[in-house]
C-alpha cells in the first residue's frame, strides 16, 4: 500500500478495515475493537483517525486500482464515470462538516453530514474511485458539489484498456461547467481516451436561438413519443419501459448535442419528463436511455455503503479529517470486500455487497477451522 505508516498504523488500518467488512452489529468503533485482537483496542482505532498525516483518499485509490484489475475488461473499452450525492443523517451539532439541507423539493428536511461520491462501472461492476465531503456554506473551504465532482473527474484512476469515458450524473450534475470540463478533456485526447457525457439536465437551460427546453418540452404532442424498452443492467430476462423522444438541437454554451425526453407512462405531462442531454455522436434515444440507467449503480452504493458497511458509524466528531477518515474507512472496505471475493462476482450476474460479506465470513470460519486444527495436530505430534 502506498503512503508512509507511522508506528504500528499499517497494522491498525488492516484490522480496521478487516472488521469492519467482516462484523454484523453495529460499525462504531467500540464495537469494531471488540472483533479484533487485545492490541488493537479502541483508543489505538480513535487515534489512527485522529492521524492527519494519513492521505485516505490516496489509499482509496490504490485499493480501487487493485479492485479494477480483478474482473474483465469490456470487448469495447467503455467506461462509466457515474458521480453523484448523498447524506448521513447524525444528531450531533459539534461535528463540523453536519448541515441543514434537503435531497430535493418534494422531500423533507435533515441535519447530517452531505457528500459525493464518484464510480466507474461497466458491465455489472461497480467500484468507487473517489468521494468528498460537502462543507457547509458558512466553512472557509466550501466548494459547491460541482467543484468537488470536477475535482475527482480530474483525478480519476482509470485502467489502460479503457478507450472511451462516458460520464454521466443526474440534474444536479448537469451543469455547464461540468460538460465543458468532459468536452476539454476529450479534445486533449490523454492516452487516445474518447470523453463524453450524458446528463439529466433542468428545464431552464436554453438552444442558441433562444428557446426554452422547458416550452419544447410543454409543447410536444403526445404523438411524438416512441414506446421503447431496455434490459436491467444484471437480470437480462427484465426490462424497463420508457416513452421516448430523440431530436439533435444546438444548446447554449455547449453546441450540438443530442436531447432525449423520457418519461415512464405516455400520457405522463412535462413535469414527469425527464430531460437527458449527450454529446455522443450517431446514438439513438434508446442508447441514450440505457446510458443513463447506469447512474442507478452509484446508488445501489449507497445503499450497500450505509447499510452493510457502517458509513458514518464511528462516533467520531470535532475535526474534518476524523470524518474524512471515518467515511473513507468504509468505502475501502467495500473495496477489499471486492477484491477478497472477486470470485463469486460473475460477469453478467446480480450480485450484492451482502452476499459477498456472507461468503468472506465463511471464509474466515474456514480457514480458522484449519488453523485451529492445525495446531492441535502439532501439539498432539510433539507430545506423542
Amino acid at each position: 500500500m502506498p503512503g508512509v505508516w507511522k508506528n504500528r498504523h499499517k497494522l491498525i488500518f488492516c484490522w480496521f478495515i478487516y472488521t469492519q467488512a467482516l462484523t454484523t452489529n453495529k460499525k462504531t468503533v467500540t464495537e469494531l475493537s471488540k472483533w479484533s485482537p487485545a492490541i488493537i483496542t479502541e483508543w489505538r482505532l480513535r487515534r489512527f483517525l485522529d492521524a492527519t498525516y494519513i492521505n485516505i483518499n490516496l489509499l482509496l485509490s490504490w485499493f480501487a486500482e487493485e479492485a479494477i484489475k480483478g474482473f474483465p475488461a469490456p470487448s469495447d473499452g467503455v467506461i462509466y464515470a457515474v458521480g453523484d450525492g448523498s447524506h448521513k443523517e447524525k444528531r450531533s451539532k459539534k461535528n463540523p462538516t453536519v448541515q441543514k439541507g434537503k435531497k430535493s423539493k418534494d422531500k423533507p428536511f435533515f441535519w447530517g453530514i452531505k457528500f459525493v461520491l464518484i464510480a466507474l462501472c461497466w458491465d455489472v461492476y461497480r467500484i468507487p474511485v473517489g468521494f468528498r465531503i460537502i462543507l457547509p456554506k458558512t466553512h472557509p473551504d466550501y466548494k459547491k458539489e460541482n467543484v468537488l465532482f470536477r475535482e475527482m473527474l480530474s483525478e480519476l484512476p482509470l485502467p489502460s484498456w479503457v478507450e472511451t469515458v462516458i460520464v454521466t450524473g443526474d440534474s444536479g450534475y448537469g451543469a455547464k461547467e461540468n460538460m465543458k470540463l468532459v468536452q476539454q478533456m476529450d479534445k486533449e485526447r490523454s492516452k487516445n481516451r474518447r470523453w463524453f457525457f450524458v446528463f439529466s439536465i433542468a428545464r431552464t437551460w436554453k438552444q442558441e436561438n433562444g428557446e426554452s427546453l422547458k416550452d419544447f418540452v410543454k409543447n410536444l404532442a403526445y404523438s411524438f413519443y416512441k414506446r421503447t424498452w431496455i434490459k436491467h443492467l444484471s437480470d437480462k430476462n427484465r426490462r424497463k419501459t420508457f416513452w421516448i423522444y430523440g431530436k439533435n438541437i444546438n444548446l447554449n454554451h455547449i453546441g450540438e448535442v443530442t436531447v432525449v425526453l423520457s418519461k415512464r407512462w405516455r400520457n405522463a405531462g412535462p413535469d414527469k419528463t425527464k430531460i437527458i442531454v449527450t454529446n455522443l455522436p450517431d446514438v439513438t434515444a434508446r442508447e441514450v436511455i440505457s446510458i443513463y440507467q447506469r447512474r442507478w449503480s452509484v446508488e445501489v452504493i449507497f445503499k450497500e455503503l450505509k447499510s452493510g458497511l457502517g458509513l458514518g458509524e464511528h462516533q467520531v466528531t470535532k475535526k474534518e479529517h476524523r470524518i474524512r477518515n471515518a467515511i473513507g474507512i468504509s468505502i475501502i472496505s467495500y473495496l477489499f470486500l471486492l477484491i477478497a471475493c472477486k470470485d463469486q462476482i460473475n460477469q453478467g450476474s446480480s450480485w450484492g455487497i451482502f452476499q459477498l460479506q456472507d461468503r468472506f465470513r465463511i471464509k474466515v470460519i474456514k480457514h480458522q477451522i484449519t488453523h485451529s486444527m492445525n495446531l492441535q495436530i502439532k501439539k498432539l505430534q510433539k507430545a506423542a
